[in-house]
């Protein structure tokens, strides 16, 4: 909550002090009721069926031609599970920019990647584990500076002065993994904690149809490790944080109606799966495919295809370790701006693969739905995604804009 004021503050001293007069500004407002529907007992006895409703609004605020002012605040509240219950300002910043050049100061979401399964080099914003959304993110507390030139491209430097710990599904969730962390410690890397400093550059340019970028990162993981400590005589998980270094790099070339994709990064002082540090290599490429007016109508098909590597092999904390991935989404183009959506996932090595369908539509304006089924299957004693195995389900998203 002291965030909400922090931010708060700031956009009074952009509006009141700055330029009283000649601000323009936008307010909008989202809610989200949101169910699961599992046909499966549960695995574990703590487990409950359980509903959500989210609650977001953007302020936007534009003193004048150089300077903005963003806040968005979440907030998430789960009836049984309270570690999946949170507050975030995913966005509050003020942004002072010029023909060449942008400097934020406040929180931020910054997205890097251009793959479908998942992003790799996305790595500035802590994930939002709870939310079941395999790329949603928390807001970064962060200064950044971003320079554009015509022939050498994109240039950003990112200091993060805080690492926000990524959500969790608790004892009580479905969908959540065998070994759930307590949640009254913490271990981190870095003798300031949560405190500890990160920073990351990226550079971006084109070169006629290709996007090449290289990314470099230091700072504490944004993915959580599983520490094991003998406390009374019996085992118990914490969530876990080590300091680590990342290079990373994306190209995606456009040929025709062929978009082709890759990401790798290479990551030192990861943990693994048996909780020793180790060094790696992981990459996805892959190809989309987009045809336009299908079957004659206004309808547009994008289909995916994906394979994910972690020479870590069986040790990889990774769960597309070795997956092939194959998507598509239809977008009917209508006035509802109804789309279709598949995904599935193949482990190569046969330890479990998942799936998804989903469509989406507005009811009316200001009212969208959303449902989906995600479904698990070949999952065995041993892997990763083993506690999925009877989470199975039929998810309803219902979304109304004011």
């Amino acid at each position: 909550m002291l965030n909400f004021f922090f931010y708060l503050l700031l956009l009074c001293f952009s509006l009141n002090i700055c330029y009283p007069n000649n601000a323009y500004w936008s307010l909008d407002s989202e809610k989200t009721i949101q169910t699961r529907l599992f046909h499966k007992d549960k695995s574990y006895k703590s487990q409950k069926n359980t509903y959500s409703v989210e609650l977001s609004s953007e302020l936007f605020v534009e003193p004048n031609q150089n300077t903005n002012f963003l806040l968005v605040p979440n907030y998430r509240y789960d009836h049984f599970d309270k570690e999946r219950s949170l507050f975030d300002i995913s966005q509050g910043y003020i942004l002072y920019f010029n023909k060449r050049s942008e400097l934020k100061l406040g929180k931020e979401k910054i997205f890097w990647g251009v793959t479908e399964l998942k992003n790799l080099v996305d790595i500035v914003n802590s994930p939002d584990n709870a939310s079941g959304e395999e790329k949603s993110k928390l807001g970064q507390t962060l200064i950044s500076y971003s320079y554009i030139d015509n022939n050498f491209g994109f240039i950003d430097l990112i200091y993060m002065p805080e690492f926000h710990k990524p959500s969790q599904v608790g004892k009580k969730g479905r969908l959540r993994l065998n070994l759930p962390t307590e949640d009254y410690n913490t271990v981190y890397e870095g003798g300031a904690g949560e405190k500890t400093p990160s920073w990351a550059a990226k550079w971006q340019n084109s070169f006629g149809d290709t996007d090449i970028s290289f990314q470099i990162f230091r700072g504490t993981s944004r993915d959580t490790s599983t520490i094991p400590k003998l406390e009374n005589g019996q085992v118990k998980y914490f969530a876990g944080y080590e300091r680590i270094s990342q290079f990373g790099s994306f190209i995606q070339k456009v040929s025709g109606p062929f978009i082709y994709k890759f990401e790798g990064i290479k990551r030192n002082g990861q943990k693994n799966s048996l909780y020793k540090r180790q060094n790696y290599y992981s990459y996805i490429t892959g190809l989309e495919y987009i045809k336009t007016r299908l079957f004659q109508r206004m309808w547009d098909l994008n289909l995916f295809l994906e394979y994910s590597n972690d020479d870590r092999g069986s040790s990889s904390t990774d769960i597309f370790q070795n997956d092939l991935f194959v998507g598509s989404r239809i977008s009917l183009n209508d006035v509802d701006g109804t789309e279709i959506t598949q995904t599935l996932s193949l482990d190569l090595d046969g330890n479990g693969n998942t799936g998804s369908v989903e469509i989406s539509s507005r009811l009316r304006e200001t009212l969208r739905i959303s449902a989906d089924y995600s479904f698990y299957w070949s999952l065995k004693n041993g892997d990763t995604l083993y506690s999925f195995r009877n989470d199975n389900y039929i998810g309803i998203r219902l979304t109304n804009y004011f």
